[in-house]
């Protein structure tokens, strides 16, 4: 493939334009239109500069990539009226509009929208634009072209999506914002490389999506999510016709009739907003009080693939919602939504289980970071599975009260959701088994499986977003029932998944707690315990069970044998034993540890980047010492984090060291990226909840 870079200075530079040798119909009915296969990217470079009235940013290099599977050019431009009459004469020379287009793939569109949105007259059609939230568009129309966003797709950097789906590679290094620039100043050759580098990814993407999605069906995923969802779909086209064809004795032979089904299955507006306020919860993260600042030696453990798991071991509500006064019995054989009071209610451990957030009402609680301790009174909403996790870890002093309780029967994930799930795991495994896991398709199909979940979990989009010179929100709310047409899954089944995962999780912790086995710290699909012969041999149980369920549900594939089961997280390069490590946490999404293997200290803490640990200390002790329940603070060039700041209006500066370099920058509108210092801050209840639970502890000794 034949590569070329033009810089544009104005109309009459020299530049060539790659030819169009394949156009793809796109969408159907009074929606159809045509897209040319011309693989776009889109990148700027910009300047952070500090003025009287705050941050401001400005760009000072743009670069384009254009390529049609043969021949890429890359053009560099400095200002933006070179960018907006290429642009323009793009869409002259391709004969761009509404039933023409070409399809423009920008990283991150959130940040490059910011700077383009006052520059360009939009197109305001239903199918031009759409935002996820405010200052977050994945798709905007200038006159046939179609910017996209290409990292809700990929899920991660441009450098991970690079790796996943690209020959090309991301190069060490990016032009530093913080460093004054402007359209005179001139780039090194390492920089323009960098320019380029990142466009042509970009175009590779292209080229992947084309391949691989937009050719076969006709259209642009928004999102990966969308992408898994669409193969639901179709899945469930091939079932139904299936049935049909062999005749099969089953309710639902048609798209239309499962349809009907969903509409029966799903809740009426206001219970759908009460099951994701109250109802829904999401994985269990939390760490043990008695041993938070305590360095401890801790083995490591997660759950392959664990929701993927329970959507293939567990079950779902298959039949609509209908209330009726409780039995006992109900926990057991059917899917139960149990609104419950409890009355003086305390944990049993040092393990603290509900969510503040998550209690309709309560009088007297006290709380271990976020988590019940206790309560005079409660008040919440219960899938049938976190009644149990209550029983395991709460006591009463009177029986719980089930003031209202609605029931549906249990049955397995639909076939056309479980069918795409389990390829997807087949194939990952299969190219790990092959010593392919850092291979492109392993990072996809990895992908693949974890974004099952996130379908099932998808919330309705009941609200647009609308954009003319600034953000709004449409008045006209997309009505409920319309939108639940268009569903092809249920929502309880995403909050089954959820529940199903913390009742395997906890469960676990219920059973090794009630060994005398000491769990320090446990995150959605992992747990961190001091070592013992007794929870090794709990592990080695579970994980037989997983698999005589693996077994009973079909399953027997060498590929699926680790689905589901705890896996040794650090393992001895040796033994392929547990290797201890050292571990420390100071709460819900902070600890750290040392990697005996890579010899260096990780984190987990959030809102913190995981490099800027080492700035604690130069050493692992220094670092273990500086993190501690008094928190700390890293200095903004020290943290590594960063923050935004839009400027909504025009703006300008006068930029350069003297007055041969200074030039005149102008923004319509813009967003600057600076440097922030990241605080680590412990509550006082949250310290005086540790001082107990190490007291208690300690004197337990």
């Amino acid at each position: 493939m034949s590569k070329q870079v033009f810089t544009i200075k104005n109309e009459d530079s020299y530049f060539r334009l790659p030819d169009v040798k394949r156009v793809v119909k796109m969408g159907r009915g009074e929606h159809k239109y045509e897209t040319i296969e011309i693989y776009a990217g889109f990148d700027i470079e910009t300047t952070n500069i500090y003025q009287i009235d705050g941050w401001a940013a400005y760009m000072y290099h743009a670069q384009l990539s254009l390529a049609n599977g043969s021949d890429t050019y890359v053009y560099f431009f400095r200002k933006w009226d070179q960018v907006t009459r290429f642009f323009d004469m793009i869409i002259d020379h391709y004969k761009l509009g509404s039933d023409r287009r070409m399809i423009c793939w920008i990283a991150n569109m959130s940040f490059e929208f910011q700077f383009m949105r006052r520059r360009f007259e939009w197109d305001q059609g239903e199918y031009d634009f759409f935002a996820k939230e405010e200052r977050q568009p994945l798709k905007a129309t200038y006159h046939g072209i179609e910017f996209r966003e290409a990292l809700s797709i990929s899920g991660g950097s441009l450098e991970f999506l690079a790796k996943t789906y690209c020959k090309t590679q991301k190069l060490v290094g990016d032009l530093d914002y913080r460093i004054e620039r402007n359209s005179k100043t001139i780039l090194t050759d390492k920089e323009k490389a960098y320019c380029e580098n990142d466009v042509v990814i970009l175009a590779e993407f292209s080229l992947y999506m084309f391949a691989h999605y937009i050719r076969k069906y006709r259209k642009v995923p928004l999102t990966k999510t969308s992408m898994i969802i669409d193969k639901y779909k179709r899945n469930l086209r091939n079932l139904c016709k299936e049935r049909d064809e062999k005749n099969h004795l089953s309710p639902l032979t048609s798209i239309s009739e499962y349809q009907d089904y969903l509409m029966r299955c799903f809740p009426d507006e206001a219970t759908y907003d009460m099951w994701f306020k109250w109802l829904f919860r999401g994985g269990y993260v939390h760490a043990n009080a008695a041993f938070a600042d305590v360095e401890v030696l801790c083995n490591m453990r997660d759950i392959t693939s664990h929701y993927p798991g329970r959507m293939d071991l567990g079950y779902c509500p298959v039949t609509p919602f209908k209330k009726v006064p409780f039995k006992p019995e109900y926990l057991q054989n059917k899917c139960c939504i149990l609104h419950v009071q409890f009355d003086q209610i305390r944990a049993k451990t040092s393990h603290s289980i509900e969510s503040k957030n998550k209690v309709v009402a309560e009088i007297g609680a006290k709380w271990d970071n976020g988590r019940l301790i206790r309560a005079d009174y409660l008040e919440v909403y219960l899938t049938e599975m976190d009644y149990k996790v209550y029983e395991m870890f709460y006591t009463f002093d009177v029986p719980p009260t089930v003031i209202e309780c609605w029931i549906a029967d249990r049955g397995k994930y639909p076939p056309y959701l479980l069918d795409v799930l389990n390829k997807a795991y087949k194939e990952k495994n299969e190219l790990k088994s092959a010593g392919l896991q850092d291979s492109q398709q392993y990072a996809i199909k990895k992908s693949e499986v974890n974004t099952n979940y996130g379908a099932t979990v998808k919330r309705l989009k009941r609200q647009r977003w609308l954009y003319t010179e600034d953000w709004e929100l449409s008045e006209d709310i997309r009505d409920y029932d319309e939108e639940i047409a268009k569903q092809i899954l249920l929502p309880q089944w995403g909050i089954w998944v959820t529940a199903a995962a913390r009742f395997e999780l906890l469960s676990m912790l219920h059973k090794l707690t009630m060994a005398g086995v000491v769990v320090v710290y446990m995150d959605t699909d992992s747990m961190k315990y001091i070592p013992s012969h007794k929870a090794e041999q709990i592990f080695k149980h579970y994980n037989n069970q997983i698999r005589r369920r693996l077994h009973n549900r079909r399953l027997r594939n060498k590929n699926f044998h680790d689905l589901g089961m705890f896996d040794i997280e650090m393992k001895d390069p040796e033994t392929k034993k547990p290797l201890p490590v050292r571990f420390k946490t100071l709460g819900a999404k902070r600890y750290i540890y040392y990697d005996p293997i890579k010899e260096k200290v990780k984190a987990t803490v959030a809102g913190m980047p995981k490099v800027a640990i080492k700035s604690l200390g130069s050493t692992p002790d220094e670092i273990f010492r500086a993190f501690n329940y008094y928190g700390y603070q890293l200095k903004p060039e020290l943290s590594g984090k960063i923050t935004t700041h839009y400027r909504d209006e025009p703006h300008d500066a006068s930029i350069g060291r003297n007055a041969r370099e200074r030039d005149y920058m102008h923004e319509e509108s813009s967003v600057a990226l600076f440097d922030i210092p990241f605080t680590l801050t412990i509550t006082d209840e949250y310290r005086a909840v540790i001082d107990e639970e190490r007291m208690k502890r300690e004197n337990a000794y």
